[in-house]
């Protein structure tokens, strides 16, 4: 089999067909990124461009659906991201 391009490999993994070899991909949190858009997008972006994945996971901060119901969090250190 011929090598696949990322999103020929993506798309026959998501049909169930065969593919030359598992699409990979590692993501991480961005504790300080995740607080602007901008921000997050470039870390994101900076970190796919260093190990060229597969695809891309966007990873905002664990806890970003509460901001719009008035909550508030802080980030505390923990290498993780986690609030």
């Amino acid at each position: 089999m011929n090598s696949l391009s990322k999103r020929e490999r993506l798309e026959a993994t998501i049909a169930g067909k065969a593919v030359d070899r598992p699409a990979v991909a590692l993501w991480r949190h961005w504790p300080v990124d995740d607080q602007r858009a901008e921000d997050l997008a470039r870390s994101t972006l900076d970190f796919q461009r260093a190990f060229d994945f597969d695809f891309i996971k966007v990873t905002p901060a664990s806890n970003y659906c509460l901001a719009g119901w008035g909550a508030e969090s802080r980030w505390v250190g923990n290498q993780e991201g986690t609030r």
